[in-house]
Parts: C-alpha cells; sequence; structure tokens
C-alpha cells in the first residue's frame, strides 16, 4: 500500500467528509426513547448493542461475506436481545428498529453544519449506513440540504476501515487525499483515513468512552464538539 507521510496541513483542506452514526447522529438515543424496558440496564444495553453492530461489520469485511448495515444492525440487535434475555419480545424489537430510522442528532451537529455551509466549506457524508436508513435519518434531522455527497458503502459492498471505502470518497470528490478531512468521532476510522492520506479530525465528545487506536495513525486534530470543527477549518 502506498506510504503517506506528508504532515498535516489544515491550509490544504478543501472539504469536510463526515461520518454520520456516532459523529453527526447519537445512536445511543435510540435506547433512550425506549428506556423504560430496561430500566437502570438501558445505557450497558445500547453499549452492547453498539459494539455488536460494528463487530459484525468488521467481521463481514474480513469473511467477504457483506449485507446491508440495514442488516447488521438487526443482527447485532437480535444477538444483543438475546443476551439480555429479550430475544422473543418482538414489540420491543419493532420499537428498537423503528427509532433508528429516525435517530436523533447531537444538539450541535445542526448549528456547526449550518456555520460550515456559510462559510463556503464543502461537506459530504461517507457512512457504512444502507442509504435506506441513511436518507430517513437525514431527512427526520432536515440536514439533507447540507451535503454536496452522501456516499454510502452500499455501492462497493464493504465496510470501513476497508481502504476502498476511503478511496471512493477521494474519487468521487476528485481531490488529493490530503484535501480531505476526515471528520469522525471514532478513533478507528480516523485511523483508517489516515492511513489513506486524509487528515482526520477527532470529535472527542466528552463521556463518549472513545480512545486513541494503537494503529499508528492517530488524529491529526482533536476537538470537543462540532463547533471546535468550526474554528479549526473556519
Amino acid at each position: 500500500m502506498e506510504d503517506f507521510s506528508a504532515p498535516p496541513d489544515p491550509a490544504r483542506i478543501q472539504v469536510c467528509v463526515f461520518d454520520m452514526f456516532g459523529t453527526l447522529f447519537d445512536v445511543h438515543s435510540v435506547v433512550q426513547a425506549c428506556r423504560d424496558a430496561f430500566g437502570e440496564e438501558g445505557e450497558a444495553f445500547s453499549e452492547d448493542w453498539r459494539r455488536e453492530q460494528l463487530e459484525y461489520s468488521w467481521k463481514r469485511s474480513l469473511m467477504q461475506r457483506w449485507v446491508p448495515f440495514w442488516q447488521v444492525t438487526g443482527d447485532a440487535l437480535d444477538a444483543t436481545l438475546a443476551v439480555y434475555g429479550r430475544e422473543d419480545d418482538r414489540a420491543l424489537r419493532d420499537r428498537l428498529v423503528g427509532a433508528y430510522r429516525e435517530v436523533s442528532p447531537y444538539a450541535d451537529s445542526g448549528p456547526a453544519l449550518e456555520a460550515l455551509n456559510e462559510a463556503g466549506v464543502r461537506c459530504a457524508i461517507l457512512t457504512n449506513g444502507s442509504r435506506d436508513m441513511v436518507t430517513s435519518a437525514l431527512v427526520a434531522a432536515g440536514f439533507q440540504h447540507h451535503f454536496e455527497h452522501v456516499l454510502s458503502v452500499d455501492g462497493i459492498r464493504v465496510f470501513k476501515p476497508d481502504p476502498r471505502v476511503y478511496a471512493m470518497a477521494r474519487d468521487a470528490l476528485e481531490l488529493e487525499p490530503d484535501q480531505i478531512l476526515m471528520v469522525s468521532s471514532h478513533p478507528w476510522d480516523l485511523s483508517g483515513a489516515i492511513s489513506c492520506g486524509f487528515q482526520g479530525v477527532w470529535i472527542d465528545r466528552p463521556g463518549a468512552g472513545h480512545h486513541i487506536e494503537r494503529l499508528g495513525f492517530n488524529p491529526d486534530y482533536r476537538v470537543a464538539d462540532m463547533h471546535g470543527l468550526v474554528d479549526l477549518v473556519t
């Protein structure tokens, strides 16, 4: 694989490419909507479901057995419900699946995207999410007009952090890799992007529980929220 060794340079950035679920949208808002079903276990259930969701995507990429992220999400939900002894509660499953179609954005996402648009910063999305779940979430939040490209892995049938995902963004945007700033709350996602030559900024939200990966490709920039991103790029 080509070795990208150029140091980060904010002046080179031409476009912000956003991860979607977990960065712009709060995946844990799904379980909060059904917290009455879990009580004190609600937060732990949410964390376990999210971990299963990500691990299923990585496993399927390694196995070369791709399915849409919506199926990955459902399979991970079923596995987590079984751990909690709720696998037969179909009404609960339906509620959680329905909530995921309108997952809530973080409070700072909308204002920050507006500020970036007003400043003339180009914005795009690069997501593992299936096109249908991406569209429904963007429309529900009123975010669809903020982005010039919404890129889903559906077309290449492999998940992040496979290099082909980041190459898809580079080709669609017709830019050099270091002209693209990957914006993500997930250090593993940033490691994948930076290893492909992108610049990367970590949205390190307080209490999110993420940590720097030991993969040799650490974030170039680190901010506490989306407002910090606006300050960085404008």
